[in-house]
């Protein structure tokens, strides 16, 4: 029996979390499309330089959007719960406690901006510049968290999308009228598009809430927060280290190239961001209501839907990379399957650590983090002088498999919580391994974009994903036949 359109329309209509995640994909795609399209226009206005400074500009906003808002927006989806009758104060105050955290280490960085420069090899005011745009992005995430968790999604997508777009317009324009040091147009039209927006908010918030100080509100949220600090440092670096080791050992020029392929090889985390603001809200109703046993099935499904659409991606992205940049951007497509099997690891990874989130025992996160993130940082001092940079995609790889390993032994044997199917996930885990390692070998030997290695693409990729596919549909044709 065929499964009826007007099923799935249905239970589509019911689910406010399928309703959600349709959106936030929605959204996510155009938000990233918008990233997809702009890459012809900013490797061409940019030198290959250029496009890596601007990289490692982007990665020190994300780390100090971590340091200077102290995490503590983490605490928002327990928070509007505990404080449910003085939600609004809870929310303003918490917000200012993250502004005072800001001042203070803005003085110290400040302080000591040109040892820092020296240390990672990049301009001082590149880095002030991170700083500031880093408590901007903070106060934006703060925002767009509250509308997560109030389950508005519409509101938060077309905030995310105004930013962007804004984001994008103000950064052409600056790098046509600048004639020097064309990378600050980039990184000017990142930053007073968040002072535009960022600022709004954050009055918006803080009149709302009208509560400036208050201790118990506060000792509240860092308590959330600060524990996952170390987490979410260890996940920039994992993410994020291999761009400014490469900075550090070989020069901008080789984090331009390395950059450009992960940015075509980040579409695995655009649907992970999008579809983990729906699963997220779910799993803590199911968690509360302790339906563990739906979170189990349900679970499978997300991981199938996810490897189908990770077929396709395997199979079209490096296509795509020949067409969206100068031809001198071509060789570092060969490390796309390598990267792209990293955020499939970072997907069964952060399954693992909802279930800390829901627990509260943030600090366990951070652990597990941090020993893959220090894996990372060994692996890239010590293969990157000796390899190239294509080493770091490698080492990356290995550290998001040690991530989703920690964060398993975490969840089933310190929150001793086995919803989870181990043998289940890593099993999926060696698989794509595989594959995605042979794949980057047959590019190595045959060469990217030969014969050999485009219809091995399509072949195991293909195969993969019209078997997943199958087995998928015939279990959304149970379930709904029920």
């Amino acid at each position: 029996m065929v499964i009826k359109i007007d099923q799935i329309i249905k239970k589509i209509k019911n689910s406010p979390t399928i309703k959600s995640g349709i959106w936030y994909t929605i959204t996510d795609f155009l938000l990233k499309g918008m990233a997809f399209i702009t890459i012809p226009i900013f490797t061409r206005l940019l030198t290959v330089e250029e496009y890596g400074i601007v990289s490692v500009y982007t990665t020190f906003v994300g780390i100090f959007m971590i340091i200077t808002g102290l995490d503590i927006h983490a605490s928002i989806g327990t928070g509007i719960n505990d404080f449910k009758e003085k939600k609004k104060e809870f929310l303003s105050s918490t917000l200012f406690l993250s502004l005072i955290s800001f001042i203070i280490q803005f003085f110290f960085i400040w302080l000591f901006k040109n040892q820092t420069s020296k240390i990672f090899n990049i301009d001082s005011i590149v880095l002030i510049l991170a700083v500031t745009s880093g408590y901007l992005a903070f106060i934006f995430t703060f925002y767009t968290s509250i509308k997560i968790f109030e389950k508005d999604y519409k509101k938060k997508s077309l905030l995310s999308l105004t930013n962007a777009l804004l984001n994008v317009v103000l950064s052409i324009w600056l790098l046509l009228i600048i004639e020097n040091n064309k990378y600050l147009g980039r990184i000017y039209g990142d930053i007073i598009s968040k002072i535009i927006l960022s600022s709004i908010l954050f009055l918006v918030i803080i009149i709302k809430g009208k509560k400036l100080i208050w201790l118990k509100a506060w000792k509240y949220s860092l308590l959330i927060g600060v524990p996952l600090i170390l987490h979410n440092l260890s996940g920039i670096i994992l993410s994020q280290f291999d761009r400014l080791a490469i900075q550090k050992i070989i020069g901008s020029e080789k984090v331009g190239l390395y950059s450009y392929a992960y940015t075509l090889g980040m579409i695995p985390l655009i649907i992970l961001g999008a579809t983990n603001l729906a699963w997220v809200p779910w799993f803590y109703d199911k968690m509360f209501e302790s339906k563990k046993n739906d979170i189990n099935i349900k679970s499978k499904y997300y991981n199938e839907f996810y490897i189908i659409i990770l077929s396709l991606i395997l199979i079209l992205t490096p296509e795509l990379g020949l067409i969206m940049a100068p031809k001198i951007y071509n060789t570092s497509l060969i490390i796309i399957p390598i990267i792209i099997v990293s955020y499939y690891m970072q997907f069964l990874s952060t399954i693992y650590v909802n279930f800390a989130f829901f627990y509260k025992k943030t600090g366990s996160i951070s652990l597990g983090t941090l020993l893959a993130g220090v894996i990372n940082i060994v692996l890239n001092i010590l293969l990157i002088p000796k390899f190239g940079y294509e080493i770091a995609a490698i080492t990356t790889l290995i550290s998001y498999f040690f991530l989703l390993f920690f964060h398993a032994l975490n969840v089933r044997y310190n929150l001793k919580d086995k919803t989870i199917s181990a043998r289940y996930m890593f099993g999926w885990a060696f698989l794509i391994i595989v594959l995605g390692i042979s794949q980057y070998l047959i590019a190595k030997y045959f060469g990217m974009f030969s014969f050999i290695e485009r219809l091995s693409r399509i072949l195991i990729f293909g195969v993969l994903g019209i078997a997943v596919g199958i087995k998928l549909y015939k279990k959304l044709k149970h379930h709904l036949n029920k």
